[in-house]
């Protein structure tokens, strides 16, 4: 019962990886625009993985 949610916080560190190489570059361009969507994107990539890892802690513990 418990190995969907573990094979959940495996799929959310490859995510993670992926996402971020993708913010990094968008910090790393010259625009302010870039600069603002990539902290932006960080916020939420931040945000989703602390819920994620909320709910899914939540669910082992059960």
């Amino acid at each position: 019962m418990k190995f969907p949610y573990i094979l959940l916080l495996i799929l959310l560190l490859l995510a993670d990886v992926f996402a971020y190489t993708e913010v990094v570059t968008l910090i790393r361009q010259p625009s302010d625009a870039s600069v603002v969507l990539g902290f932006g994107l960080l916020a939420l990539l931040i945000l989703a993985n602390f819920l994620l890892i909320r709910f899914t802690l939540n669910k082992l513990k059960a």
